[in-house]
């Protein structure tokens, strides 16, 4: 024990903290990584947007971790997780993170998805409202925004068809069925789930952004118990760009719901 500190004795407490514990579970027959950190009765399961896997949460996993169990997991085709050859849309994404709850044990967990994962929570959490316990969408596509940039803005609405090449095997079958994926959630009803909707922040210059932040407005009247809050800065990425932010609004919301 000669030379240590009590210094470096928390620095290493709260290293050994903050990484993250990866597994991985069968579903469906293919296997699904996932990170994990803390513990606890209730589970947050966070859900990363297209072309990410879970490695984007970990600066945020371990601060979410006070108190509870937090998992992030990477879908077919992203970082550890085997590819799927099937249509990679909704209902996909859906059977997915049923089987990924029901392998690591998981009853009525608070759903936290980024963008496209954010499109995924939801259309879970509709199809199985008993099964959430509340939801976190951060920078969520909004329903039928395609159709409304096609309207006011014209171009720049749709995916470059050549750019899905720059992404994973996943991360390319999400961008096929992208319109797919648009319409089942746009048939999907939203409902009465508790919810926090994260956005960026206001910069009064219209354009795609303006229309971005106009259109967050309608998952607010998909999920009537939600409450939409910008963050102070940044972009598209809330939970790197504004980082403190983020954690302290997503643990509030945690610390806010009611006991089980």
């Amino acid at each position: 024990m000669r030379g240590l500190t009590i210094g470096s004795v928390c620095a290493a407490l709260v290293l050994t903290a903050s990484l993250a514990q990866a597994g991985e579970v069968t579903v469906d027959g293919r296997k699904v990584a996932y990170r994990e950190w803390g513990a606890g009765e209730r589970t947050l399961v966070m859900v990363s947007g297209l072309g990410d896997g879970a490695e984007t949460f970990e600066a945020v996993g371990p601060r979410l971790a006070q108190g509870w169990r937090v998992i992030a997991y990477d879908r077919a085709g992203y970082g550890g997780s085997a590819d799927d050859p099937r249509i990679h849309d909704a209902e996909r994404a859906e059977a997915e993170l049923k089987g990924l709850l029901a392998a690591l044990k998981v009853r009525r967990p608070v759903l936290l998805g980024h963008s496209l994962g954010g499109v995924f929570v939801a259309y879970f959490a509709a199809r199985n409202p008993g099964e959430v316990e509340a939801l976190v969408l951060e920078e969520t596509r909004p329903t039928g925004f395609t159709d409304a940039c096609k309207a006011k803005l014209k171009r720049g609405c749709e995916f470059p068809p050549l750019l899905k090449f720059a992404f994973p095997p996943g991360g390319r079958r999400e961008i096929e069925a992208l319109a797919r994926i648009e319409r089942q959630e746009a048939e999907t009803p939203g409902g009465a789930t508790p919810t926090l909707i994260l956005t960026r922040p206001n910069t009064g210059q219209g354009g795609f952004d303006g229309l971005w932040l106009e259109q967050q407005a309608r998952l607010v009247q998909r999920w009537p118990a939600a409450r939409l809050v910008a963050a102070p800065k940044g972009g598209h990425y809330v939970h790197r760009d504004a980082r403190d932010w983020f954690v302290a609004e997503v643990g509030g919301f945690l610390t806010s719901l009611d006991r089980p």
